[in-house]
């Protein structure tokens, strides 16, 4: 990814901060940064942020300068930058998650041209890694799962995700410099970092998900390799009718599937979490749907598991999703986002297994499908596939007629 040129930016004596290209360093162990690349803009009296991963621009407005004290909180998730200006081109502070327990320090750089360093030295034979991979995480261990690595290569800018069983890995940015491979993402929820190397055709590495987890990672190219088709992963048990719920939304008001707005319609039950990405890729795409299908009998209610037990928090969750999003569905709060305990909250289910998760249900109240997971749009064509295959299922169960 190409930078401005100091003589291309704004830099104005009476500014706090340099306008333009900077890139923020997530200290996630002693020996691992994790790169996120942004554009810092002045509009008036106040900055506003761009948080670049690939296609993908993070918008963020909310920030405040006191001094030399600097915050930065996210639009959609209870997360927040905050930290000192050292001068004009750097700052420093910590990144915080949910609370004040989950911390990674942070540096921040004006002018840093490469998403990761080139090195001194490059090999006159670039390798190329386009194409589909098929991906084992944490290999050789009882706790190892299939994924699929997608990625498109110009030179040494790298591009792509990784697409598992429960959802993917966004939009992952990067460099292959020497046959190494470094890629990384930053949505807001979570911070995702792989290193990688191709040997004999093999690429091994190691993923980092913020400070917290760790796990080794192994791929070989497989244009034919497919994962278990996410609508067989979720079902409904024997001995249960269909879905069945009574939960409270944000006023405190009870909502059921048996409530007459949802009689003879066809209903999308969504199970995500505020603190998701994946569930904010779907949670986009599920407010186009309803803008376009309401009229014609289409209901959605999302079923947020939260990472807290206390109402209130997972009211104020809900009101940035649906503030940010300008979802006009019901959105009711379900629960914490322990699977033990969201099982519990739906037993009719054999799990939950992935947030989010979709149910799909006919205006007679059956359910036809269940989704487990969701490509969003770094899958590329995975989403666009899904996407199109959803709206001609919505518009098949639309035109069918209530017994």
């Amino acid at each position: 990814m190409s930078f401005l040129s100091c003589s291309e930016t704004k830099e104005k004596t009476s500014s706090l901060l340099v306008e333009g290209n900077w890139q923020l360093k997530l200290h996630i162990t002693d020996n691992n940064t994790l790169p996120v690349d942004f554009v810092l803009n002045k509009a008036d009296s106040t900055f506003n942020i761009n948080i670049i991963n690939a296609k993908e621009v993070i918008a963020i407005t909310n920030i405040t300068i006191n001094g030399n004290k600097i915050k930065i909180k996210d639009p959609v998730f209870n997360t927040w930058f905050e930290g000192e200006i050292i001068n004009a081109r750097e700052m420093k502070g910590f990144w915080y998650k949910e609370n004040k327990d989950y911390k990674i320090p942070f540096t921040a750089q004006f002018g840093v041209k490469d998403r990761f360093q080139q090195p001194e030295k490059l090999n006159d034979h670039h390798e190329n890694i386009s194409g589909k991979w098929e991906v084992d995480f944490s290999k050789g261990t009882p706790d190892h799962y299939k994924a699929i690595g997608y990625f498109e290569q110009v030179d040494n800018y790298v591009t792509g995700t990784f697409m598992t069983e429960t959802g993917d890995y966004r939009y992952l940015e990067g460099n292959m410099y020497n046959n190494n491979l470094y890629l990384s993402t930053f949505d807001g929820s979570h911070a995702f970092l792989f290193k990688g190397a191709l040997i004999n055709g093999t690429l091994e590495g190691v993923f980092w998900s913020g400070n917290h987890w760790e796990e080794p990672w192994a791929a070989a190219r497989n244009e034919s390799f497919e994962l278990t088709n996410p609508d067989s992963l979720t079902f409904i048990k024997d001995g249960y009718d269909g879905l069945a719920f009574t939960f409270p939304n944000i006023n405190g008001d009870s909502i059921s599937l048996t409530d007459e707005k949802y009689k003879n319609k066809v209903v999308i039950v969504n199970i995500m979490g505020p603190w998701c990405p994946n569930c904010k890729d779907e949670t986009k795409y599920l407010v186009e749907l309803y803008n376009k299908h309401h009229k014609d009998g289409l209901e959605i209610i999302a079923l947020s598991f939260d990472k807290t037990d206390e109402f209130e928090n997972s009211k104020e969750s809900i009101k940035r999703i649906t503030e940010f999003y300008k979802a006009e569905y019901d959105f009711v709060i379900a629960g914490t986002a322990n699977k033990i305990d969201a099982a519990k909250a739906l037993p009719m289910l054999n799990h939950i297994m992935s947030y989010p998760t979709s149910i799909f249900i006919d205006r007679t109240g059956k359910v036809r499908k269940i989704r487990t997971g969701f490509y969003g749009p770094g899958t590329g064509n995975y989403y666009t596939r899904y996407t199109t295959e959803t709206n001609i299922f919505i518009e098949q169960l639309l035109a069918e007629k209530a017994s």
